[in-house]
């Protein structure tokens, strides 16, 4: 069976971010199996995600789960925000934050925030519109 060509064209954007986060947690075997999951499952609602506004975010989703990484951390990175995990595994495996913030579909300022080297105050934010 062919491939639709959008979803080719995902894999090949996404597979070398997604074999390397997942080579960070798991052995190589699973690491591979892990991705081979996450596309497969994107394969299989491919039609119904390609609609969607927040399709590499549920991709990102899919493959942290397939990797086990919230149940299994790296020890020497902060797990407190999940997001912020994912942030500083990717950025230790090379990634800049605008990188970052395309492969797990989420806003490159949210991404930055989690990259911060301090806590920012939130005091001087502005309010997100309701």
């Amino acid at each position: 069976m062919r491939l639709p060509i959008s979803l080719d064209a995902f894999h090949l954007l996404h597979h070398t971010t997604y074999t390397a986060y997942t080579h960070a947690h798991l052995a190589p075997a699973a690491a591979t199996a892990a991705v081979d999951a996450t596309f497969g499952a994107l394969a299989a609602d491919w039609t119904y995600l390609l609609g969607k506004r927040t399709l590499a975010a549920h991709a990102w989703t899919e493959l942290v789960c397939n990797a086990e990484s919230r149940r299994r951390p790296l020890p020497h990175i902060p797990a407190g925000d999940p997001l912020g995990y994912d942030a500083h595994i990717l950025t230790e495996l090379g990634y800049s934050p605008s990188a970052i913030a395309e492969v797990t579909g989420r806003p490159a300022s949210t991404i930055r925030y989690l990259l911060a080297p301090h806590p920012l105050p939130t005091s001087n934010l502005l309010p997100r519109p309701h």
